[in-house]
């Protein structure tokens, strides 16, 4: 760890004992609106919000976190950059003393609009990419040409000195290319892969099999951080391993002495390791209400009505500060609920499985060849197409 670095860790730490006032992070969607059409998409992200929180809102929001002690912000979305506002947000929020981030699908990102955000003070851009391939990144993104404005937004982002993120969803159909993509990330100087395993939440949600492509994804998820640290091993990189929450992960691809290392950056990550609801993390909507995490979809309350002080005390949140209860999006997915324990946490994937009636009266599908899953409903878009064919009105 670097020099200069230990109030941060000092701070992380009172974070993880649940004893700050506040989250130190807040994942805010700004918008729903969205140029992709991703499959797997947890806001469900389609148009604008009737009830979007406007530029005086969304300041006001941002007065309550910097006085409240909110360290770190991520805009997200939908797609950030199609709210004219958002330059104006990234700058207000940055004055602010807040570190600012931004995650934006690069289509269409061009490098004025980069070097804005980035005279606005943004500390860290990510950018989504789900294959190497130009077809499979494109199908899967719904949009021609995506993977190609991923790449542009990538290496101008670097060449500015913004601390930039890559960011896949271990998917059936991410899961060939992840090791080549974090090759192709090491080589383009990204300084830090984000994994990240599929939910069965927002748009992805809806299937027959939504349990079991959940727990299938999980494995999968797992097995992609076994396959990297095999990879990374020999290049000096450490590659975190999981084995029972499967929680969003990242890698840091750059050594701490590199000149564009982003020291705080990678201390949080490392402090905040494991589940963050309750410790870490709000996720904000657009309208202002609060989620535990933004693949939990229960409001714990809004900060039109509320400081994230008060919101900070919701009797979920406290809960989680309480017990270790694996992760909460999972426990929706599989009991309803977000206040019970995981259990997925708690019981062997191979047990539940085995719980889990297969859809018609088909054989369990023998495994595909190099791959630790076999095909289920809702870890493809070919399943999500799928879909579309049985169920027309769902888009």
């Amino acid at each position: 760890m670097q020099s200069g670095m230990t109030w941060l860790k000092d701070y992380m730490a009172t974070a993880k004992s649940g004893e700050l006032a506040a989250p130190p992070s807040a994942w805010w969607i700004v918008t729903r609106a969205c140029n992709l059409k991703c499959y797997y998409c947890f806001a469900d992200a389609r148009k604008r919000d009737p009830d979007e929180l406007d530029t005086a809102g969304a300041k006001a929001v941002l007065d309550d976190f910097a006085d409240s002690g909110v360290m770190f912000v991520t805009f997200l979305g939908g797609e950030p950059l199609t709210r004219k506002d958002i330059y104006e947000l990234v700058d207000y929020s940055t004055d602010l003393g807040i570190y600012t981030a931004l995650l934006t699908n690069g289509l269409n990102v061009r490098p004025e609009k980069i070097d804005k955000l980035v005279d606005g003070g943004l500390e860290m851009i990510g950018v989504s990419i789900d294959s190497k391939d130009d077809a499979v990144h494109d199908a899967v993104r719904g949009v021609a040409g995506s993977l190609a404005g991923a790449k542009g937004t990538i290496r101008h982002a670097i060449q500015r000195g913004l601390r930039t993120s890559v960011r896949i969803v271990v998917s059936e159909d991410s899961y060939p290319a992840i090791p080549d993509l974090f090759r192709w990330a090491i080589d383009e100087g990204v300084e830090e892969l984000i994994l990240l395993p599929i939910f069965m939440v927002g748009r992805a949600a809806g299937g027959a099999e939504d349990r079991r492509a959940d727990l299938v994804g999980k494995q999968l998820f797992l097995s992609t951080l076994e396959r990297l640290r095999d990879i990374g091993e020999p290049l000096g990189i450490t590659v975190p391993q999981q084995t029972r929450l499967a929680c969003p992960q990242g890698i840091e691809l750059r050594a701490p002495d590199h000149e564009l290392h982003h020291a705080g950056h990678a201390v949080g990550f490392e402090q905040s390791a494991g589940c963050k609801v309750g410790r870490f993390m709000v996720s904000v909507q657009p309208n202002g209400d609060v989620f535990s995490c933004p693949f939990v979809h229960a409001k714990v309350g809004s900060l039109r009505e509320q400081s994230i002080v008060d919101i900070w005390q919701a009797p979920l949140l406290r809960k989680a500060r309480a017990e270790d209860m694996g992760c909460l999006a999972r426990s929706i997915i599989h009991t309803g609920r977000a206040d019970v324990t995981d259990p997925t946490y708690v019981r062997p994937a191979a047990e539940m499985l085995a719980e889990l009636p297969l859809p018609g009266t088909a054989p369990a599908p023998a495994p595909v060849a190099e791959q630790p899953f076999f095909p289920v409903d809702g870890l493809s878009l070919a399943s999500h197409r799928a879909r579309a064919v049985t169920s027309p009105t769902r888009s």
